[in-house]
């Protein structure tokens, strides 16, 4: 059986990628586990998902959280 894997060990997987990729780390600093959620409904928007299919996918139940995420997407 796997085990889970944690918000804080999420977030240093990250890290130790972003850092063997060669980012900055002002950059490395800004990135979590949060940030693959976000990017995720961006790339739902992207692709002319609706809002209740992101909301879907991303098990999101209030609106406004995921409008904030996808706002500077939507044109």
């Amino acid at each position: 059986m796997t085990e889970q894997l944690h918000g804080g060990q999420v977030n240093k997987i990250l890290k130790k990628r972003a850092k063997q990729a060669g980012l900055d780390d002002e950059v490395i600093q800004k990135i979590s586990g949060h940030s693959i959620r976000v990017g995720a409904a961006q790339d739902l928007c992207l692709a002319g998902k609706t809002l209740p299919q992101i909301m879907a996918k991303g098990r999101w139940v209030k609106t406004d959280t995921l409008m904030r995420y996808v706002e500077h997407t939507i044109i």
